[in-house]
């Protein structure tokens, strides 16, 4: 891509000028959005969660972003979870519950995955991948009681036991917008 483009989605990015976002992706969507994907894994915390918001908002757009291609990007986020994989996937349960809070229509399909990282004990993650899954349903918010009685029980063990600190309290921060 060139670099005019590229300036266009930084400067976009860096001050969350998602109208600014959108006109670039609606003519460069592909690359808008591979950029916004590797972005999820940076080292720099403000800039996962600035791409996070932004890939929220291209994915939210139905006019710019098919609900096969959505599918195949939750696809990939979850490929990229599982050990075979062979990646280290940072940011990608953040990814995953923004665009299914955007996405409902969704839900049904990748939601249940999405619980299985704090339920499924082949499926289960440590770390910022396992806090990134407990933000990630606290962003969805009640549709996971409704899905995963087991995603709240995991939660609310999460949010009073857990040994980090930080852990606990996005799991507390999650598990009371799940219930609300």
């Amino acid at each position: 891509m060139n670099d005019t483009v590229k300036g266009q989605v930084e400067a976009s990015l860096e001050h969350e000028d998602h109208e600014a976002l959108l006109h670039v992706a609606r003519s460069h969507l592909g690359w808008v959005m591979r950029y916004l994907s590797g972005r999820l894994c940076s080292d720099r915390e403000e800039e996962k969660w600035r791409a996070i918001r932004a890939l929220g908002v291209i994915v939210g757009d139905t006019q710019l972003v098919s609900q096969q291609r959505v599918v195949d990007l939750l696809r990939r986020f979850i490929w990229a979870l599982n050990d075979e994989s062979g990646t280290v996937p940072y940011g990608a349960p953040e990814a995953i519950g923004e665009i299914l809070a955007v996405r409902p229509e969704l839900q049904g399909d990748f939601l249940p995955i999405l619980c299985s990282l704090l339920t499924e004990a082949d499926m289960v993650q440590i770390g910022l991948i396992e806090r990134g899954a407990l933000w990630a349903l606290g962003r969805i918010g009640s549709p996971v009681a409704r899905c995963s009685p087991e995603a709240v029980a995991a939660l609310t063990v999460a949010s009073e036991t857990h040994p980090d600190c930080d852990t606990r309290k996005v799991a507390a921060r999650s598990l009371a917008a799940v219930l609300e």
